[in-house]
């Protein structure tokens, strides 16, 4: 009995070896979704390759489909950066970094953008301009420039750029620019 006891002993310390053997083996976990993926290309049996594939696809299908990884292009990117335009949001430009990668280097970031306004109300105690762009944009005069409400009332076209230590510049229709800021 204690033969038998002694075979299951050294049965169960293999056992546990041998994960904790193959846990010590396993890679680390790879630090961008499509890593697996390019891993596979370095592979020179031809079967070996496909099965890599076939299994690092299959995985980042299913991150995909459950959230856990979204895809995005180059057009999504710039549709983000210009409904952002305006918003100091760090982690946003960490994760749309534009890099030089070969031939197919992406645009610049936006640095201007050319918006409809839906409606311009001035404030009559402050004379400061409410700027409201009809993609949801709100844009608040910060300045003390005197917006004329004539050229107020027939205004369609904002031109917003950055300018120097993170402000804005907004001109109404090409007119004179005034320091503004995003409130939504």
């Amino acid at each position: 009995m204690t033969l038998q006891r002694a075979a299951i002993f050294l049965g169960i310390s293999a056992t546990i070896f041998g994960l904790s053997a193959a846990t010590a083996q396993t890679p680390p976990a790879p630090a961008r979704p499509t890593d697996a993926i390019y891993a596979c290309a370095d592979k020179t049996d031809d079967a070996e390759r496909l099965a890599c594939f076939d299994a690092a696809v299959a995985a980042f299908k299913t991150a995909e489909t459950t959230g856990a990884v979204k895809t995005v292009d180059v057009a999504a990117i710039e549709k983000i950066e210009r409904d952002s335009f305006g918003f100091s949001l760090p982690s946003l430009t960490e994760i749309f970094r534009r890099e030089e990668s070969g031939k197919e280097a992406m645009a610049a970031p936006v640095a201007e953008v050319e918006l409809a306004i839906a409606s311009i109300s001035v404030n009559k105690v402050t004379g400061k301009a409410l700027i409201r762009l009809e993609n949801g944009q709100v844009w608040e005069q910060v300045d003390s420039e005197v917006v004329s409400r004539s050229k107020v009332r027939k205004a369609k076209v904002a031109t917003i750029r950055k300018a120097a230590m993170g402000s804005f510049l907004m001109n109404l229709d090409g007119g004179t620019a005034i320091r503004v800021r995003r409130v939504n």
